[in-house]
């Protein structure tokens, strides 16, 4: 017997549909184009469920960005700067190649656009980028990765946005990999002289 879902529950599931789906034409047609009723019919719903859980387009970008900073956690930290460097590497190339990063890829670049030609609209896409550099400036700090561990992570950000984007559009020159390289190749020249690693 199937368990019904609760109110809440079936609103929070109408709500990532809804989301989901913004993401994704927002991605592929651009904010301008994309109207809410073709948000609402690629997600099998009525406009009506728009209204009920967002007040418009612009809700509806600072909920992406905020569902996608609520989903990236901090890694957790590791004991040394080598177990770091590596399992940041695996991790990018375990989630490039994913249908989701590839939606939220397309949308950001369309969000980046949105908000560079309309500066109220940056807020939540600046808060997203200000989180993620707090995660990996806070490693970097722990792990003595630097002497400035603000710029270590705007650096990694830019590395992953960068070959990401990279990869996505041309994967026989920018493999899954990459992030992994370019990472281990700064990071290794940021470790202290005793944590070199040994050639």
């Amino acid at each position: 017997m199937t368990e019904r879902l609760t109110r809440a529950q079936q609103q929070a599931q109408t709500r990532e549909k809804l989301l989901d789906s913004a993401e994704t034409l927002f991605g592929d047609k651009g904010i301008h184009q994309t109207s809410l009723d073709q948000i609402a019919a690629n997600a099998g719903l009525t406009k009506g469920a728009i209204y009920a859980n967002f007040s418009g387009k612009k809700e509806l970008i600072a909920a992406i960005m905020q569902r996608k900073i609520d989903s990236d956690e901090p890694l957790r930290p590791r004991e040394s700067a080598g177990s770091y460097i590596d399992m940041i590497g695996e991790t990018w190339a375990a989630h490039v190649d994913l249908p989701e990063t590839r939606r939220f890829a397309m949308a950001l670049l369309e969000l980046a656009l949105h908000g560079l030609r309309d500066k109220s609209d940056t807020e939540t896409l600046r808060q997203w980028l200000e989180t993620v550099r707090a995660f990996h400036a806070r490693d970097a700090a722990s792990l003595g990765l630097g002497d400035d561990p603000q710029m270590v992570a705007a650096t990694l950000l830019a590395l992953d946005i960068g070959l990401a984007l990279q990869h996505l559009i041309d994967p026989g020159a920018v493999p899954a990999d990459s992030f992994a390289h370019a990472t281990s190749a700064l990071l290794n020249a940021l470790r202290k002289p005793e944590e070199q690693p040994r050639q």
